[in-house]
């Protein structure tokens, strides 16, 4: 890399790009080489506190070259902070860019190429026309407008165009991108570790400082921001999560190159190439759900009205016998998962006596007949959760507070309760963790250790591992999160709920094993139950495409619905030919095992 000095300007000249730095209000101006395409952009950004004024920056300093490196600051003048610089480090293939702030208060958001200096705001503009995100959807939409305001959130928006978060946790990694090109800019926001614990990151923020009356003009700020809504407070000095430029050739490369960076500079954890397990981890599933919902949804459902609740019907007659017509049929599964709702309470999750008489009796009579066996868990729920054990949004309870020590005590002796083999307990063999789109986000929480974000996340995953593994060190741990950082308290994740627009949901599958593929390189993937979410006549394929993805899993074991919405289903009861091809494909898959 080249730097140069010409009249307080710098230049510097790196494989990729080059970057010319301004001084705010003036812009820099990034060249990415490859395209000859430009950016133009504020180097600086807003860092937001709750309930004070907006900032209001003066950046009369020029550009400081740290000796003997390619780094560069600057300071500011700030309305809110003691202190403030803004740090830009340059890499052959990548370049950074960080505040560093001194002073207190609670931090609204974190801007980058977007800040308010002299009384006017300014952005960012690139020659681009498309916004690449990596957060997988319900729509099934990876690309979005420049002037559109995309988000990836920890939690989950269902009012996101989007149509709501897919997979939970995944790393915070868009790209910005022009048509005419296969190249891209990657925009990745990373952290040190224990710092992730912001809400969201945003494309486009919301114009603090409207440059005209007319609602269109405010979409064309552009401009990174993390949300922590107040959250996250800052006593002292405080250094915030990086936004990292990335160059990858291609959109496949965009996860890859940012993650890769993030290794390299000890961001996030390495995951483990090959996830080492037993054998059966790997084995064909049966789940109970969708033959739950047979009961409740059946060929006219209408979802204005209330239903019962398919949690009704995770019984210990229904699951055997659904367990058994797949044995009956050559369709043995090695694994069956017990769906909501077998508890009587999520709070302790322990078996409901009505609907589960005997489920250690009924567990040990699977593990006879060489079947494991599942639990499903709601990572983030308000059923029944003390007051003194809650974590409260305004007051009100949201859901248990993971980080209180009471609660936290209740969930090990839940964990134990499921997974040890101590008579009295349940000697279950894994955990499906749902519900972890529900982690808790935005403003008014409160918790006992104000861990928020993907820590939070982490810090739930940490609990339930450390004490499933005390137990049973061969006990499955199955989430739908995809982050390297969670990689450490995963034996298994799943492709979770399919929703789309096509009839067939093979794309969506696709999509979301690419991105597991970068963030759990080697482990089981349960490939769930696709046929309630397709609508088309060959449903062969998609058992056969689960197979090649990863584990094949069949959610039906008596009844199937295809569906769609806007279009009729089709309701009916298991053939022998359905019979026929799930135990072909599961024959099929363990011959490739072996």
């Amino acid at each position: 890399m080249i730097c140069t000095k010409q009249n307080g300007s710098v230049t510097i000249d790196a494989g990729k790009y080059t970057l010319s730095l301004g001084v705010p209000p003036e812009p820099s101006l990034l060249t990415d080489k490859r395209t000859g395409r430009y950016f133009f952009f504020t180097a600086g950004g807003d860092c937001a506190v709750s309930g004070s004024p907006m900032e209001n920056c003066t950046a009369d300093s020029p550009w400081e070259q740290v000796e003997n490196s390619m780094e560069f600051r600057r300071s500011e003048t700030s309305n809110l902070w003691k202190c403030k610089t803004f740090v830009i480090r340059a890499e052959e293939d990548s370049v950074c860019f960080y505040h560093e702030l001194d002073g207190e208060g609670n931090l609204e958001d974190v801007r980058f190429f977007r800040g308010c200096y002299q009384d006017n705001e300014y952005g960012f503009a690139g020659d681009i026309d498309e916004v690449w995100s990596a957060a997988p959807n319900f729509r099934e939409q990876a690309w979005y407008h420049p002037a559109a305001r995309v988000i990836i959130t920890n939690g989950n928006d269902l009012s996101m165009c989007s149509g709501g978060t897919a997979i939970a946790s995944v790393p915070h990694i868009m790209a910005l991108h022009d048509r005419r090109d296969k190249a891209l800019v990657g925009a990745a926001v990373f952290a040190v570790p224990g710092e992730y614990l912001w809400d969201d990151m945003v494309w486009n923020p919301e114009v603090r400082m409207p440059p005209t009356d007319y609602i269109g003009d405010q979409s064309l700020a552009g401009g990174f921001a993390i949300r922590y809504c107040g959250k996250k407070h800052i006593s002292g000095a405080w250094t915030s999560p990086r936004l990292v430029f990335t160059f990858p050739d291609s959109v496949e490369q965009v996860i890859p190159c940012a993650l890769e960076y993030a290794y390299k500079n000890t961001l996030l954890p390495r995951p483990a190439a090959d996830h080492k397990g037993p054998a059966w981890w790997k084995e064909p599933i049966y789940c109970t759900w969708h033959d739950q919902t047979s009961f409740v949804t059946g060929a006219n459902a209408d979802y204005h009205k209330p239903m019962r609740k398919a949690g009704e019907f995770c019984t210990q007659e229904l699951s055997e016998r659904w367990l058994q017509k797949l044995i009956d049929h050559g369709a043995k599964p090695g694994i069956i998962i017990l769906d909501d709702k077998w508890q009587k309470s999520k709070l302790d999750s322990l078996p409901d006596p009505v609907k589960w008489p005997d489920m250690r009796g009924w567990i040990d009579s699977c593990h006879a007949r060489n079947v494991k066996v599942f639990l499903w868990g709601l990572a983030w729920h308000n059923e029944d959760i003390p007051l003194d054990e809650a974590m409260t949004r305004d007051g009100k309870i949201v859901c248990g507070d993971i980080t209180n020590p009471k609660y936290e005590a209740r969930l090990r002796r839940q964990v134990r309760f499921n997974f040890s083999d101590a008579p009295g307990c349940l000697n279950a063999d894994g955990v499906k963790i749902d519900g972890m789109l529900n982690l808790p986000t935005g403003p008014g929480l409160k918790n006992h250790q104000n861990i928020w974000g993907l820590e939070l996340q982490r810090y739930l995953l940490n609990i339930i591992y450390d004490e499933a593994k005390k137990v049973k060190e061969e006990a499955c741990i199955s989430t739908f999160s995809a982050n390297p950082y969670l990689d450490e308290f995963t034996d298994m994740v799943r492709l979770a709920d399919m929703y789309t627009y096509r009839p067939t949901t093979a794309e969506s599958m696709r999509w979301r094993k690419s991105l597991y593929q970068c963030t759990h390189p080697g482990i089981p993937v349960d490939t769930d139950g696709q046929l309630n979410f397709l609508y088309h006549p060959d449903y062969e394929k998609i058992l056969d495409l689960e197979r090649e993805l990863g584990v094949p899993t069949v959610y039906n074991a008596e009844y199937v619905r295809f569906s769609r919405f806007f279009l009729p289903p089709r309701f009916r009861k298991f053939t022998e030919k359905d019979y026929e091809v799930i135990a072909r494909v599961f024959a099929e898959y363990r011959k490739g095992l072996k």
